[in-house]
């Protein structure tokens, strides 16, 4: 029997509103720096790939994660082969910028549905590979105060498919593997991750297509809010 549902985030709950290139190139405007945000979302893509994965530690990272993403926007410049300077105060500006109102949206239905799954007595969370900058952003698009837990990759640790960030969110809950189920958009990290250690995954389609499947899922299917 279910008793908990946890979510991942980006590209599951949330995304973004604008691509990433796109927000770059905005931020660099600031700084005096007119940027093709195409070359900047294309320096982004390869500089996600590439970057290495940080390794699993014993207890939250140092810098919440943010000495990774410092290095991923040098590599975007790079492979954009442009500058912005004092890149330093660029970075933070970057940094600071995805925390900003209207930089993400919820999913259409995401809303609806964790209301409809928190009246229908079960407990939600998140396990998010993302730092703690991820608690503003779920205030901002007002879901912060829906999730008994939010377990995020920087203060854990370890990122998923780690074991241990799926054992940190059985550990806050109290519940068996087989009690826990867990939504994400990515079969590796969410669903390889979560069967390890015999939760339950339920793997979203493409933009949130899977939430109202998810319904279904959990006994859902009929309700009157059902929007997306």
């Amino acid at each position: 029997m279910i008793k908990a549902i946890t979510f991942d985030a980006g590209n599951t709950l949330i995304r973004l509103s604008r691509p990433v290139g796109v927000i770059y190139a905005a931020v660099a405007k600031r700084f005096g720096a007119e940027l093709n945000p195409a070359d900047l979302e294309h320096g982004f893509r390869a500089a996600w790939k590439t970057a290495p994965r940080l390794p699993d530690v014993a207890g939250p990272r140092p810098d919440d994660g943010r000495s990774w993403w410092r290095d991923v926007v040098l590599q975007t410049l790079e492979n954009a082969r442009v500058e912005v300077e004092p890149f330093d105060d660029f970075f933070d500006a970057v940094y600071q910028e995805f925390t900003l109102p209207g930089v993400w949206r919820l999913e259409p239905g995401a809303l609806e549905l964790l209301q409809d799954l928190r009246r229908a007595g079960f407990r939600l969370g998140i396990i998010s590979n993302f730092d703690l900058r991820l608690h503003d952003i779920l205030r901002q698009v007002g879901v912060l105060d829906l999730f008994e837990q939010i377990v995020v990759s920087s203060q854990v640790g370890a990122e998923k498919p780690s074991p241990r960030i799926f054992e940190e969110a059985l550990r806050r809950f109290a519940v068996e593997p087989a009690e826990l189920l867990h939504v994400g958009d990515e079969e590796k990290a969410d669903g390889d991750g979560a069967r390890a250690l015999g939760i339950q995954p339920f793997i979203l389609g493409f933009a949130g297509s899977g939430l109202r499947a998810l319904r279904e899922r959990v006994g859902l299917a009929g309700s009157a809010s059902e929007s997306g």
